[in-house]
């Protein structure tokens, strides 16, 4: 070879070079195999120390570890250990194993791809600004994004005008009572009863009192009550729980087709969210007051009794999911760590578990826990098994925001993340069905 008039010999300078550093080569080439040996799996990682691993998982299912094809042989180390099915349904976990010890771990056959789809707002151009579970559809509630200017002013009205959807088996509803109101109305229909609920305010100059109207319950009235904020109906439509403004923030109230408004807590601050227990005994409620946040417990039967079981690490609802005669939530503790807790209705009183940070949880009839959580940088669905979280699904479409938060119904699942919420609707087989009822 010849460059710029000089010629040059690649073999001469190649058996030069190796002939000089001939060992230095060699060792450097035998330190990078070695490398290349270990990060790439092909050596095993044996100064570790043995551990052994039972798989137990369907019929069918190729089983890999760490990505590769399991032999059967494993070493102390955290592994990722995945069970796949021909119909492309998989299953995955992330666990530790010690020097000597032998650890078994049972993987399910996955779920089938979830439905995902966005949930609209109430009209172009909305913001969507609260979702809740009624009856047997999903409540959307949006506001009219105003300008930049009038931001500042519009903060000081308390009930700006909103437009309300519900969105369910029976295709979209525009749930006009609620908008006509601001909000300080409810609807619902359990089977072909239809109840409503409407706050009427007191007006200069008349004799009539601010009052609350229901009708379905022979259209009963309360009188004498104050600035209704909220109203919102139990799952079968016999209680209504109502909020009233007070100086310090919401005072509620409950009340049946034979009881007048009966006062259950006062709330400091706003109410950001609210659900009921599904056999309308208990409601949970999540309130703040500047940047304190509290979570409320209430049960209304036989006698109202309320007690803060936590202080939410956002506005809203935490994840939670009610469980019988109990009820079980994703809350920080008091340095800061998510965990999960519990509550029974008969005592009120928070019992800390497992560390965990699940953006959505249900409790199956058979007691196993479902979730959602976030692990590297994807949405995913699983179950959670002593203190292992097992992957079954991946939710591809949806961004993994450190905002992301959900409530789960059956086999639908609500995410919201900001002013974007998707609904999830997860088909399994009639033995792996997961339900709350």
């Amino acid at each position: 070879m010849i460059i710029a008039g000089y010629r040059i010999n690649l073999d001469a300078l190649l058996a030069r070079i190796v002939y000089r550093w001939h060992w230095n080569i060699a060792v450097v080439a035998l330190v990078a195999g070695a490398l290349i040996g270990v990060t790439g799996g092909f050596i095993p990682p044996i100064w570790r120390g043995r551990a052994g691993l039972i798989i137990q998982t369907v019929p069918g299912a190729s089983i890999d570890v760490d990505g590769r094809p399991w032999t059967g042989d494993m070493y102390a180390g955290t592994h990722t250990v995945a069970a796949t099915l021909p119909d492309g349904r998989r299953s995955w976990a992330r666990l530790t194993l010690r020097s000597g010890e032998t650890a078994t771990l049972s993987l399910p056959p996955g779920l089938p791809a979830p439905r995902v789809r966005r949930m609209p707002s109430a009209a172009p151009g909305m913001s969507v600004v609260a979702i809740w579970r009624a009856g047997d559809s999903w409540r959307v509630q949006s506001v009219a994004s105003p300008p930049a200017e009038n931001r500042e002013n519009d903060a000081d009205h308390h009930d700006p005008a909103t437009q309300t959807i519900a969105i369910g088996s029976r295709g979209i509803e525009r749930l006009m009572t609620i908008d006509a109101y601001r909000g300080r109305a409810d609807v619902l229909t359990v089977g072909s009863v239809r109840y409503e609920a409407v706050y009427e305010p007191a007006r200069p100059g008349s004799q009539q009192e601010s009052q609350v109207v229901v009708r379905g319950w022979d259209r009963v009235i309360a009188t004498g009550v104050g600035d209704v904020s909220l109203l919102r109906f139990a799952p079968d439509g016999q209680a209504l729980l109502l909020a009233e403004r007070t100086v310090a923030g919401e005072q509620i109230q409950y009340m049946t087709p034979e009881s007048p408004p009966t006062p259950v807590v006062a709330i400091p601050g706003r109410i950001t969210g609210l659900a009921w227990h599904p056999e309308g005994n208990a409601v949970l409620i999540a309130s703040s007051e500047g940047e304190r946040r509290a979570l409320t417990l209430a049960r209304l039967r036989p006698t109202p009794v309320a007690f803060v079981i936590a202080g939410p690490a956002a506005d809203g609802l935490p994840p939670y999911a009610w469980g019988g005669d109990s009820i079980i939530w994703i809350a920080p503790d008091a340095e800061g760590k998510l965990h999960m807790w519990s509550a029974s209705l008969d005592a009120l009183l928070p019992e800390r578990h497992v560390a965990l940070d699940a953006r959505a949880i249900t409790q199956c009839a058979n007691g196993m826990l479902r979730l959602v959580t976030v692990q590297e940088r994807q949405v995913i669905i699983g179950r959670l098994e002593g203190d292992l979280i097992i992957g079954e699904a991946v939710l591809a479409e949806i961004p993994a925001h450190p905002d992301l938060t959900g409530e789960w119904y059956g086999d639908e699942l609500l995410l919201r993340s900001g002013d974007s919420a998707w609904l999830i609707t997860i088909v399994e087989g009639e033995q792996d069905a997961c339900t709350t009822d």
